[in-house]
């Protein structure tokens, strides 16, 4: 009986063996791919343009808050205690736009945020196509990425970034 059980699972293992062999595993570094395809870069570039013209908004709003409080202290001296607290209001008020603004731009789901997966998308949607396509070329069963922090090794020879950025540059729209 136990010789029996033991052939079984011999039987499974090697079987096992033999299918992890067949199956052929590569892996990519998406985040190198995506740092060196022409269309991030570009993207970035837009993005950057993008950034720059928003901060210089919250720059005129740091500069008019400036004003203000310049303008306050200055004067406070001969305001009247109403003239003082306006004054004291319209500072407070400005400097609670400035940070809804910063908010709304640069915040969790900003419209930077937004923009960024804007531009992106197309760029992650074409890289997904041509995986799956040298993935079926190649007849891999399974393409792991290494920029996810979870590949801790894997043989060099397995590494089809090069194949994949080959692939991004034939397909440059």
């Amino acid at each position: 009986m136990k010789k029996i059980v033991l052939t079984i699972v011999l039987g499974v293992i090697l079987s096992t063996f033999v299918f992890a062999e067949t199956e052929k595993i590569a892996y990519i570094d998406t985040d190198r791919i995506m740092m060196t395809s022409p269309e991030t870069q570009e993207a970035q570039t837009v993005l950057m343009g993008e950034r720059q013209k928003w901060e210089q908004e919250i720059a005129d709003m740091d500069a008019e808050i400036q004003q203000l409080y310049s303008d306050y202290d200055s004067k406070k001296m001969i305001l009247t205690e109403s003239g003082k607290q306006e004054a004291e209001n319209k500072i407070t008020s400005m400097s609670e736009q400035r940070q809804a603004k910063v908010q709304e731009i640069f915040g969790e789901n900003g419209v930077f945020v937004q923009r960024q997966n804007e531009l992106l998308a197309p760029i992650l949607n074409k890289l997904k196509t041509i995986i799956e396509k040298v993935a079926v070329e190649n007849n891999y069963s399974l393409v792991l990425d290494a920029s996810a922090g979870s590949l801790l090794y894997a043989k060099p020879n397995l590494d089809i970034t090069d194949a994949i950025l080959t692939e991004m540059e034939k397909t440059v729209e």
